[in-house]
C-alpha cells in the first residue's frame, strides 16, 4: 500500500474542523485500535481504526471539566482492509465523515434569494435559517456545533425554542430601533418568504410566538404583510387547545333481509 489511508481521513478532517473552531488532532488511547482526538472544550469528535473489526469509524461525545470523553456515539463506520484496500475506498471514507462533520450541503445563496410566485418552490430549510442568525449571533456557532456533536443532527424546534428565542426577545424588547433590530427581522420575513413549510411553521409557531407581546410588537412593525398577518394569526392560538376534527359518521348501507317464501 502506497499510503496511510488513516492519514488521509486524519488530515481531511483536521482540514474541515479546524474550520470549525476545533483544535489540532491528539493521539487517543483506545484498546480497539488506533484514535485520534479532535476537541472543542466541550465536545470532540474521534476517528478509530478498529483492528478486530477492520473499520474505520467516526465518534462523536462531550468532554468534562478536565477535558476526558464521555460515552462514545456512533456516526459513521466504514470496513476497510489494511492490507488490501485502496485508496479510492479510503476517499469515499474521506468524504462520508467530512460530510458527516459538515453537515448537509447548503443551497446556493441565490436559491434562497427566489421570489416565490405562485407554483415556485420554497427550498430555504431550518437549518439554513439558523446559519444565518449565526451572523447576528455569534455565540450561536458553538451550540450549534454542540448540537449537532451531541445528538448527531439539529433539533430545530428545540434549538430554537432553547437557545434563538431569548436572545431575538431582548434583542426586540430592548433595542427595538436597532440596526441588529432591523435586520432580524428583515431575515424572518425572507426566510419566510423562500422557506419550505418546516421553516415557515417554525418562525411563526415557535419563534414568533415564543416572544413576549412588547417583543412581538416591535418585531412586527418591521415584517412584511404577508408574514405580519400569518403571525397574527399564530399568537391567537397561544394558550389554546385545539380539538381535531370530528370525522363525520358515513351512513350504512341499506341491508334488505328477504325472507323465505
Amino acid at each position: 500500500m502506497d499510503f496511510n489511508p488513516f492519514d488521509l481521513i486524519q488530515n481531511a478532517l483536521a482540514q474541515e474542523l479546524s474550520q470549525q473552531g476545533f483544535r489540532d488532532p491528539e493521539p487517543l488511547e483506545d484498546p480497539a485500535g488506533r484514535a485520534v482526538l479532535f476537541a472543542t472544550d466541550e465536545v470532540a469528535y474521534s476517528v478509530l481504526y478498529d483492528s478486530k473489526k477492520q473499520s474505520f469509524i467516526l465518534r462523536s461525545t462531550t468532554l468534562d471539566e478536565k477535558g476526558a470523553p464521555s460515552e462514545w456515539r456512533q456516526l459513521s463506520t466504514w470496513l476497510f482492509d489494511l492490507r488490501s484496500g485502496e485508496r479510492s475506498d479510503a476517499e469515499s471514507i474521506v468524504n462520508d465523515f467530512t460530510d458527516v462533520v459538515r453537515g448537509p450541503k447548503r443551497v446556493a445563496m441565490v436559491q434562497q434569494r427566489k421570489k416565490t410566485a405562485k407554483g415556485e418552490d420554497r427550498n430555504v430549510d431550518p437549518l439554513f435559517f439558523i446559519n444565518r442568525l449565526v451572523g447576528l449571533f455569534p455565540e450561536l456557532k458553538e451550540e450549534l456545533n454542540r448540537e449537532k456533536i451531541v445528538y448527531g443532527q439539529v433539533r430545530y424546534v428545540t434549538f430554537i425554542k432553547s437557545h434563538v428565542v431569548e436572545r431575538c426577545d431582548g434583542l426586540l424588547r430592548q433595542y427595538p430601533d436597532s440596526e441588529p433590530a432591523a435586520k432580524l427581522c428583515a431575515l424572518l420575513d425572507d426566510m419566510y418568504k423562500s422557506g419550505d413549510l418546516d421553516l415557515r411553521s417554525i418562525l411563526t409557531y415557535t419563534l414568533l410566538n415564543g416572544l413576549s407581546q412588547e417583543a412581538f410588537s416591535a418585531a412586527q412593525e418591521k415584517l412584511g404583510d404577508e408574514l405580519k398577518k400569518n403571525a397574527g394569526f399564530s399568537r391567537r392560538l397561544i394558550g389554546k387547545t385545539i380539538k381535531p376534527e370530528k370525522k363525520k359518521k358515513r351512513p350504512g348501507k341499506k341491508v334488505e333481509a328477504r325472507l323465505p317464501g
